[in-house]
């Protein structure tokens, strides 16, 4: 049984994006961990000493290559309190203290042993890294927690860790179109258009929010359908220059309505990331689950919960 729906649609995403931002006025020393920890381990690592976690784990984990790692560590006393100033109100400001976290705290590393930072992992993969992040860096005993309610009436606390995630599963229609050689859906539509299509990256949409400030910053109201559709067709790119940008928004104005229809309902169908918590009810043993991931607000993954009374000697 799920609480109040707390899934964003794309369009619903990009005017909290805007809205935040309306409202906005050296290389690191590392150690890895090979093995990666089991998600029912108590999970520790020390500031500097990374753990490797297979790619295939994560919500977007068909969209990189084979043999891909993603190395996490926890996060230090000083990287909490700058994210400890997040705003829950401000959607670009929440985004950016997490981004903040993940350039301290990830690495990306591929089977050739080229080193990546954040910014190359996919954007629906967010969330489920800060919460590995969170993990690591929190013993037992401060665990973050939901409520759900089950059909037999009890009331169920979910904590919110990955062994408690479910994931989004790929749409059912688009499934056959999965090209691996390219890591995107390869679509071939009857207007004789094709379309390769994946999840951005986080440093391209990095380079969209750019853009956007800028457009805001111009008093220019930027297009939120070419912003919720074009970096999907951009899936082998970590970044994009403001010229590269204006050039897509001419191109965007020239598509055919035909093709726009399709790259719009394909794009609704490209949904990955943490769906919901869930476990089974502690009283009927039947699965509960609920949307609801930032009970107290982003601030308090890493911010404990009521830390006065917990602490007080």
């Amino acid at each position: 049984m799920s609480d109040n729906k707390q899934t964003l649609t794309e369009e619903d995403y990009l005017k909290k994006h805007l809205e935040g931002i309306e409202n906005k006025n050296s290389k690191e020393e590392v150690d890895y961990v090979s093995n990666t920890p089991n998600q029912s381990d108590n999970l520790k690592a020390s500031d500097l000493h990374y753990f490797s976690f297979d790619i295939k784990e994560f919500p977007c984990g068909i969209f990189y290559p084979a043999g891909t790692t993603v190395h996490v560590r926890a996060a230090q006393v000083k990287e909490i309190q700058a994210y400890s100033m997040v705003d829950d109100n401000n959607f670009y400001d929440i985004v950016e203290k997490m981004n903040d976290m993940l350039a301290s705290c990830v690495r990306i590393k591929y089977i050739d042993g080229k080193m990546g930072s954040y910014l190359e992992l996919r954007d629906p993969d967010r969330y489920y890294l800060i919460f590995l992040i969170r993990e690591l860096t929190f013993q037992k005993g401060t665990s973050l927690t939901t409520n759900a309610e089950c059909t037999c009436g009890s009331d169920n606390s979910i904590e919110l860790k990955r062994a408690n995630f479910h994931l989004f599963n790929i749409n059912e229609k688009i499934k056959k179109y999965f090209d691996p050689s390219t890591q995107s859906f390869r679509f071939e539509v009857k207007n004789g258009k094709v379309f390769n299509m994946a999840p951005p990256t986080i440093g391209l949409q990095k380079s969209f929010t750019e853009y956007i400030i800028k457009e805001n910053s111009e008093k220019r109201k930027p297009n939120l359908s070419f912003l919720k559709i074009i970096p999907f067709l951009l899936h082998d790119r970590i970044n994009i220059t403001m010229d590269g940008i204006k050039s897509k928004v001419e191109e965007f104005q020239k598509v055919d309505d035909s093709s726009f229809q399709f790259i719009n309902s394909a794009v609704e169908k490209l949904t990955f990331g943490v769906e919901r918590v869930q476990k089974e009810c502690s009283m009927c043993g039947v699965e509960v689950h609920t949307d609801m991931i930032f009970p107290n607000g982003p601030s308090a993954i890493f911010v404990v919960h009521d830390a006065f009374d917990k602490f007080i000697a």
